[in-house]
């Protein structure tokens, strides 16, 4: 068996993602990943069992990486405030790693990953403490009494989109402050926001 070369290994993942983000998650194929990776197309089995390995590999790469990026916040602190030190941390992972975040979007709104077959377990690997800070929140009625996901889309998903329209020229950063976003988010998820 071949040794595994991790430098080739992160060529392979780099080049998935590239043709995820270009072409969408359907035109992946193991050749075009190979081209891309400047490697045989024989060498991805080295590292992936088939495409579908490829892909979960790759969606779970950016997801750790991520995890590990904004989970840096106090679990255990006050639950409005570290929501918002949690917002923080996803808005500066963002500035720096928007492309990975719009890979990991592209997954989660793609049927594919069904197909992947990723349990709740993988997919929230590395997000233990953002969802206990969520759990306690709730249970202690500092938070709306929904489920974690639901929590999450006004939490992550508005300082994504935030980034996304900075990124694009769309908002200018100066008129329209990242502190107004994450008020708007606790707005939304706050029991009693404050003023």
């Amino acid at each position: 068996m071949r040794e595994r070369d991790t430098e080739k290994q992160k060529r392979i993942l780099a080049a998935a993602g590239q043709i995820v983000m270009t072409e969408g998650i359907a035109a992946v194929s193991l050749s075009k990943i190979a081209k891309a990776a400047g490697i045989a197309s024989g060498t991805l089995y080295t590292y992936f069992k088939d495409k579908d390995d490829m892909l979960k590999a790759l969606y779970l790469h950016h997801k750790t990486a991520m995890a590990q990026a904004t989970i840096t916040f106090d679990p255990d602190g006050d639950p409005e405030q570290e929501l918002v030190n949690y917002m923080a941390l996803v808005y500066a992972y963002a500035q720096h790693h928007l492309a990975d975040m719009l890979l990991i979007r592209e997954f989660n709104q793609s049927p594919v990953l069904q197909q992947l077959g990723i349990d709740r377990a993988q997919a929230y690997a590395g997000y233990e403490p953002i969802m206990r800070l969520t759990e306690r929140g709730v249970a202690a009625g500092v938070f709306m009494p929904v489920v974690f996901n639901v929590l999450m889309s006004y939490a992550y998903t508005p300082v994504v989109e935030y980034a996304v329209a900075v990124a694009n020229g769309m908002i200018d950063p100066q008129q329209v402050p990242f502190e107004r976003i994450q008020m708007l988010s606790c707005r939304a998820i706050l029991v009693h926001p404050r003023a």
